[in-house]
This record gives C-alpha cells, sequence and structure tokens, in this order.
C-alpha cells in the first residue's frame, strides 16, 4: 500500500492531461518563409521556424521542447533536421511541414506520449 499515494498522484495527473489543465490549445501553426529556394549543387540550406496561435490568440515560436517536428515529403530533394534547418540535396520541391500536439503543456520527455491532436503548417522548398 505504500505506492498508493504514487498511483493516486498519477490518476490525477492523467485527468489533467486528458483536459488540458486548463491551458490554451494550439490551433494553427504558421511556417517561415511559407516559400524558399535554395541551391542543391553546393547543398543549400535554409532556416525555418514554426508559430504557433492558440485559443486565447496569443503567439509564439515553438520549438523540439514543445512536442514540435518537422518534416520534408521528399527526402531524397530535401532534408530537414529537429530546429528546422532544411538542406537542399537535388532539384526539385518539397513540402515542409511543422506538426506540434495542441495540448503543448503535457508533452513530456520521461517517456509519456502526448495523444492530443496533432495541429500542422506548411511550407513550401524549391531546390534548384
Amino acid at each position: 500500500m505504500k505506492y498508493l499515494p504514487f498511483t493516486l498522484l498519477l490518476m490525477v495527473a492523467a485527468v489533467l492531461v486528458a483536459c488540458g489543465a486548463g491551458h490554451p490549445r494550439l490551433t494553427s501553426i504558421a511556417v517561415s518563409p511559407s516559400s524558399a529556394t535554395a541551391s542543391s549543387s553546393p547543398q543549400g540550406e535554409v532556416g525555418f521556424t514554426a508559430t504557433g496561435t492558440f485559443t486565447d490568440h496569443t503567439s509564439r515560436e515553438l520549438h523540439l521542447a514543445d512536442g514540435l517536428e518537422w518534416k520534408s515529403s521528399n527526402t531524397v530533394v530535401a532534408t530537414i533536421d529537429d530546429t528546422g534547418e532544411a538542406t537542399c540535396v537535388s532539384p526539385g520541391s518539397v513540402t515542409i511541414t511543422a506538426t506540434a500536439p495542441a495540448d503543448l503543456q503535457i508533452t513530456v520527455s520521461n517517456g509519456v506520449q502526448n495523444t492530443s491532436p496533432k495541429v500542422s503548417g506548411t511550407a513550401t522548398l524549391n531546390c534548384t
């Protein structure tokens, strides 16, 4: 029974997580620049940023710690790292997507997964 307080704490935390704990929810993500061009030879780089807008009408830049993930629609044309730095590797056009959970405050880096809906924003990268 000595684990009962810890179990109760986990149950309370789960309830708070499920209801968003009263925090504003992420409603949209704007990726900047919305369109960019870089050389593929030599390999050019473009830094993208993601700005989130919330239900309380505030906005701020999102980062990896918020659960932000970056993706290239075609890694043969361009890759993108966890910080939003894209690298053109061959000619073509790709869609760069930034995705984060709607409930940013419950993203925990100790193995607990954030199961809230995802919000995404996109940009275009043209590699010449």
